[in-house]
């Protein structure tokens, strides 16, 4: 019989929201995560990874199955994924792994709130039209409403950025105190003592740094004195009707978007702390040696670019989200930069050849590991996003080598085509520049195939 304690056990930390530019490897001067910081500098960093749909649940639920929202059958936001629709859990469970979640998984209202898990910690927020309240109020969500959206503006969410502890942050909390109880009983207390059973999986998903834009006074204060709103508009070629425009100026004051900056930033440093919460159990418990450690983000936030906040966008900052995987015992070359594309439908195969498991047949996904140990001969150096509004319609990105494109199938919007190398920050819109009709056509059919 195969010995499965010679496998790794995994722990993925999980935040919501996170944009790919607030890390010191990012050259951001500003921000303070030493925990993410520890693991991103003795492990492999990808630079150019991008969700696979820019908001919560379909992002979760294909980074789960490997695939995208075709073969999830999940392609609306409030979809409940399918039961017999295998997970990384319920696939690595298979081969000895004790799969363990806490915190945010964001199932929707679907009747199956396990997907594989064996055990949950804390409680989740429902994904049906906005989020409604826990019985708790210790971990209770935020409920949203304005007429037609499921949820109030999102000037309203600037012009209530503060100081406090927002009911993400609460239920957070909660979360990490569960998993580090549990870290005690799975590897020290002797009523859950597990002898001859497999690694452990573990989650750790908080809902920080998703708004509302709180975070606590210190944390607040810090980066008011650090940090400066975003004042822009939509770039050329982009004036669309989008509810996540607001004009500083005018929708809000440039001190009520300054005071949502800082909180945001606050956010990310307070999530960062209650990782370090869990690292330092695993020191403590000495095994932290023995484990892998991956990080990821479901999808971005705007943060006021181009005069958009929140999520939904296909500009970089939105849909390319900061993911790492540490494991010096295996890839011990130090930090990684890792500049190809991928995307979070690879983590589901990457996970399996880590784990030295069959890697299921019919996964969108690739594994990474080839990438990590500097093999990136014959990679396809393309991903794809998606994202199905019920007013916008569908709508589709795709990313080849530095070209991306996307375009919306339900709104007479303008398609966009950027070139990432020479416009990083996406603001000359190429769909008509007569050098790039080859791009266009290519990529265009790329999406056309993707979609079919």
């Amino acid at each position: 019989m195969e010995n499965l304690n010679k496998k790794p056990h995994i722990l993925i930390f999980i935040d919501d929201e996170h944009r790919p530019d607030i890390l010191p490897i990012e050259g951001n001067p500003n921000i303070r995560t030493p925990t993410l910081d520890r693991f991103i500098d003795q492990g492999a960093y990808f630079r150019n990874a991008y969700t696979p749909s820019p908001i919560c649940v379909p992002a979760r639920q294909c980074f789960l199955t490997g695939n995208y929202l075709e073969k999830c059958g999940t392609r609306g936001y409030g979809i409940p994924l399918p039961s017999e629709v295998v997970t990384i859990p319920g696939h690595l469970s298979r081969y000895g792994y004790q799969p363990v979640a806490a915190g945010k998984m964001h199932f929707a209202d679907g009747s199956d709130q396990m997907h594989g898990w064996y055990e949950r910690i804390g409680r989740d927020i429902r994904g049906r039209n906005g989020y409604e309240p826990a019985d708790d109020p210790l971990h209770q969500a935020t409920t949203f409403h304005e007429e037609g959206t499921g949820k109030w503006s999102q000037a309203k969410e600037i012009t209530n950025a503060r100081v406090g502890m927002s009911s993400f942050m609460k239920q957070d909390k909660y979360t990490v105190d569960g998993a580090l109880m549990y870290l005690d009983e799975f590897f020290v207390d002797a009523t859950h003592d597990r002898p001859g059973e497999g690694p452990l999986l573990l989650a750790v998903s908080l809902g920080c740094p998703h708004y509302p834009y709180q975070c606590p006074e210190e944390l607040f204060n810090y980066y008011m004195q650090r940090v400066k709103p975003r004042v822009e508009d939509l770039p050329e070629n982009f004036d669309c009707d989008n509810f996540f425009k607001i004009k500083v100026g005018k929708d809000v004051t440039y001190r009520e978007a300054h005071r949502a900056t800082a909180a945001y930033y606050g956010m990310i440093e307070w999530a960062d702390t209650q990782f370090g919460r869990v690292i330092s159990k695993l020191e403590a418990l000495n095994v932290l040696d023995d484990f892998v450690i991956v990080f990821l983000s479901d999808h971005g936030e705007m943060l006021g670019e181009k005069g958009l906040w929140e999520k939904q966008q296909y500009f970089d900052s939105s849909v390319r989200v900061p993911f790492f995987i540490s494991w010096p015992q295996k890839f011990n070359r130090g930090s990684s930069i890792i500049k190809e594309n991928v995307s979070l439908v690879d983590l589901f195969p990457t996970l399996c050849e880590i784990a030295q498991v069959p890697i299921p047949s019919g996964l969108d996904g690739r594994s990474l590991v080839p990438l990590m140990e500097g093999r990136s001969d014959g990679w396809s150096n393309e991903v794809y996003s998606e994202l199905y509004h019920p007013l916008n319609g569908p709508s589709v990105m795709v990313k080849q080598d530095n070209m991306k494109y996307f375009r919306f199938e339900g709104r007479d919007w303008p398609e966009q085509l950027f070139n990432l190398d020479a416009d990083p920050s996406e603001n000359h819109n190429l769909i008509d520049n007569k050098a790039h009709v080859d791009d266009v056509k290519r990529l265009r059919a790329k999406v056309d195939d993707f979609m079919s």
